[in-house]
């Protein structure tokens, strides 16, 4: 894998970090949306979980390892969307808005990689 894409790996996994720590803090501060926040929390602790491969990852990982270890996040994340519409409870509303949220991004970084298994041989 080359460097822009390990950097935009762990800028990926370092985002969902922040954003984490941000949602922690405003849950302390906004205490008419602390339920909402700690839901995102809640989310984003789920995220960091299934992504705890992406801290340490490693420069020499194949882009098509990357791929499918992408992709298997992405299953479980959209799973767990599923999940969470069914029950849209009040800490599941805020649980839900941070899995969209790393949907996003998650979807920008299995097309950067798409593009450049196209560059590089396998």
């Amino acid at each position: 894998m080359n460097s822009t894409l390990h950097r935009a790996v762990s800028s990926f996994y370092n985002l969902i970090y922040e954003a984490q720590a941000f949602a922690t803090t405003m849950g302390r501060i906004d205490a008419t949306e602390e339920d909402r926040y700690l839901g995102r929390v809640e989310g984003l602790n789920w995220v960091l979980d299934r992504c705890q491969e992406f801290e340490d990852v490693d420069v020499n990982l194949t882009t098509a390892s990357l791929q499918k270890l992408l992709g298997d996040v992405k299953s479980d994340l959209e799973h767990e969307l599923s999940v969470q519409r069914r029950e849209k409870g009040r800490r599941a509303d805020g649980r839900e808005e941070a899995l969209i949220f790393v949907t996003d991004y998650l979807t920008s970084l299995i097309t950067a990689t798409e593009i450049e298994s196209t560059k590089s041989p396998v």
